[in-house]
């Protein structure tokens, strides 16, 4: 499979899962989908490596400012996603916004530190399931295309959430 056609598959299915979370409840096709995902992140990552090696993430995300404000675009999506707009409501976004900042920065390259609490006590009470964690990589897909990153860095930060999957759904 070429590197271009498994970016696109990635992005390709986590959209359709997304938009069709709603149809598609039932636990195993959800569970299907996750290991489809997981499968195609395995796959590419030898190119992602290669992208990293040449120049960091967190500068092809445009440094700390750039990330806050995709962060701050993922926030506002989850405040409006009927999957997590109950979770969001009564808690500071731009606070949410900036230790999710801290997080990806930190972890893709740039100097930050990340002083907050680790993913499963962060997640703990949340109590996601598999569904809700590919609603949430739906939202920040959609947060990526609205500022504008490409099909190569988006396929890096959902992959990277893919990695992180086992320390959010926590069921």
């Amino acid at each position: 499979m070429t590197h271009r056609m498994t970016l696109t598959m990635i992005l390709a299915l986590m959209l359709a899962l997304a938009a069709n979370l709603a149809v598609a409840g039932d636990d195993s096709s959800v569970d299907e989908k996750m290991t489809g995902l997981i499968g195609m992140c395995a796959e590419s990552a030898a190119d992602r490596a290669d992208r990293q090696a040449r120049e960091s993430l967190y500068d092809r995300l445009g440094g700390y400012d750039k990330i806050l404000e995709l962060t701050r675009e993922i926030v506002r999506l989850h405040s409006v996603n009927p999957d997590f707009d109950v979770m969001v409501r009564h808690i500071d976004h731009e606070h949410l916004a900036s230790q999710v900042a801290d997080f990806m920065a930190a972890g893709t390259g740039g100097t930050q530190n990340y002083d907050g609490r680790s993913m499963p006590e962060a997640h703990s009470r949340l109590r996601l399931t598999n569904a809700d964690f590919l609603s949430a990589g739906g939202d920040v897909i959609q947060a990526m295309k609205n500022k504008g990153y490409g099909q190569e860095e988006t396929d890096e930060v959902v992959c990277i959430l893919v990695s992180l999957k086992d320390q959010v759904v926590l069921k």
